[in-house]
């Protein structure tokens, strides 16, 4: 591999080494043509919701709309959110050929060029995605919250829902923000009218969901720390493909605001969705539930990432800033972490650590705590159309709450099947990241190592093992590796490296990277026989660390 390759090789190749297929079977398109000529519309069953003014909040690029809501507020000064999921199950049901390739796949593969759909494009894109301005089926969480955002009651509907249109999470973004200033140059006491592109006076019918949104995720955010959630700040890459000719770029994606929103509302339909689950399954044996499991850390990962906090704090000039105390949790620890522009590469490293302590979570038969969300149980509802869970988990709650007879023991069995498919998916969808990313990486390090002159890259070190150092790069968000002996070459001298630290030998002229610290990289070679970069690295200047 190298910078020549072309993007569209490095991803199809990426994507054949997994298995991973671009294409359906001719029976499933088959099935999907059927369905378009009898799309289920006409269902006398299904709740008309067509009145209500929903929308869809995604990226940009988004095609496989999932995911519409609607939100307004009440008299008692509390929300009823509508939230909209498509109806999937109704057209992939257990025994056809959409269902068995939805199966064999387990979820959608995202890359920067293309997806590789669970469902053919025809219904993941067409039949059942949430477009705009068009008559779908959905499946909808009607929540009723109070003021503080507890669940007061959770009902569910087939229904069918218009779309009035497909927002994006930087378009809301942005009309939130000129809507926040409209209100402020209006009388206080007044409704503002809802900026759109500086236009105080273009309202529309969603518009006050949005409002709304933006002030319910704010408080479900608050709640979740106060039950404990650890609210990282994570940074996410984005790879894309550009230039002439064209290859793999990696770049810091922006979050926007109205992500957080939008994640809390879809986080708070997957709880109120357990729990429905929990009760049926009090009262009756035809549900087959799956969950979402994310246990805690384990003792001796704890105990570890508390001896490198410790070590860490030692090293301060004020230690008792970065403590973790015993009987303090780690959501207030990283809550009252500095904020001051001086030590956010500190933080950046103490988060990663924490992270790092944590287990991944996992699909089980069984309820069971949601570490992360700090909830005691969890299930997947939001992605009928891209991940195979979604489905099973929707045929069997309406199942459930229909009160009719199916076969359990083969339900039981296809279950199992579900869940071995789901997580084997999220294992492939993770591998196939690092694919791309060192992709991207390569193609970055090989067009400077082309170039006359290699610029110099900062970056944070996020890691110290005993043969390397991590460094999370700032203008990708993505981490290289630098190994001890590569080090010890660069300085002329043996490096000895602990929890937090890399040390030489030789003190004299050679410096100590320590966790949390700003250095700058460059690359200088690709080993061959090692199959990895080397990099010069050094301190950033005073100027230079922010």
């Amino acid at each position: 591999m190298n910078s020549k390759t072309a993007p569209h090789d490095v991803i199809h190749t990426a994507l054949q080494s997994l298995d991973i297929s671009l294409d359906h079977s001719q029976q499933c398109l088959d099935e999907a043509a059927n369905w378009l000529q009898d799309d289920g519309l006409d269902d006398p069953e299904l709740v008309d919701l067509t009145h209500l003014p929903f929308v869809t909040i995604d990226n940009e690029d988004s095609r496989d709309l999932d995911q519409a809501l609607f939100i307004e507020s009440t008299t008692d000064a509390g929300y009823r959110v509508f939230y909209a999921l498509a109806d999937a199950s109704y057209y992939v049901k257990p025994g056809s050929a959409l269902f068995n390739e939805a199966l064999l796949r387990g979820t959608t593969y995202y890359t920067p060029l293309l997806a590789a759909a669970m469902l053919p494009t025809q219904l993941s894109e067409g039949l059942i995605s949430l477009n705009p301005e068009v008559t779908r089926r959905a499946l909808v969480f009607d929540m009723k919250l109070n003021a503080d955002a507890t669940v007061s009651n959770c009902t569910i509907v087939r229904a069918k829902i218009c779309s009035q249109a497909k927002l994006s999470y930087s378009g809301v973004q942005q009309w939130l923000d000129a809507d926040a200033i409209a209100d402020a140059i209006t009388d206080p006491n007044a409704d503002a009218a809802g900026a759109t592109d500086g236009d105080a006076t273009n309202t529309l019918p969603y518009h006050q969901s949005l409002r709304n949104l933006k002030v319910l995720g704010n408080l479900l955010i608050t709640t979740s720390e106060k039950r404990g959630v650890i609210q990282f700040d994570r940074q996410s890459t984005q790879i894309s493909i550009a230039g002439t000719p064209p290859c793999l770029q990696a770049t810091v994606r922006e979050r926007f605001e109205t992500e957080r929103y939008n994640e809390q509302i879809s986080l708070l339909c997957n709880m109120q969705g357990a729990e429905l689950l929990l009760g049926l399954a009090g009262v009756t044996d035809v549900v087959q539930s799956i969950f979402r499991v994310h246990e805690a850390p384990l003792k001796k990962s704890l105990n570890q990432l508390k001896a490198t906090l410790d070590t860490f704090a030692d090293s301060q000039d004020e230690p008792y800033r970065w403590r973790w105390n015993k009987d303090q949790s780690l959501a207030n620890y990283v809550q009252e972490l500095p904020e001051d522009e001086v030590n956010v590469r500190r933080v950046r490293a103490i988060q990663r650590q924490i992270m790092q302590a944590q287990r991944g979570s996992t699909f089980t038969p069984e309820p069971g705590e949601h570490h992360a969300l700090k909830v005691n149980s969890y299930a997947r509802f939001s992605s009928p159309m891209r991940e195979v869970v979604g489905i099973f988990t929707h045929k069997e709650l309406l199942e459930a709450l229909s009160g009719e007879l199916f076969d359990n023991d083969a339900d039981d069995k296809l279950r199992e099947q579900v869940i071995d498919a789901a997580n084997n998916a999220r294992q492939r969808q993770r591998k196939l990241d690092k694919q791309i990313e060192f992709a991207a990486l390569h193609s970055v390090f090989d067009e400077r190592l082309n170039a006359q002159t290699s610029g110099w890259q900062a970056g944070t070190v996020v890691g110290v093992r005993t043969d390397k150092l991590y460094i999370s790069l700032d203008d990708m968000a993505l981490d290289v590796k630098i190994y001890r002996d590569d080090i010890d070459t660069a300085f002329s001298t043996t490096y000895t490296m602990d929890n937090i630290s890399a040390k030489p030998f030789d003190t004299t002229n050679a410096p100590t990277w320590t966790l949390g610290e700003g250095l700058q990289l460059r690359v200088t070679l690709f080993d061959e026989a090692r199959q990895r970069f080397v990099f010069t690295i050094r301190s950033l200047t005073s100027a230079e660390q922010p």
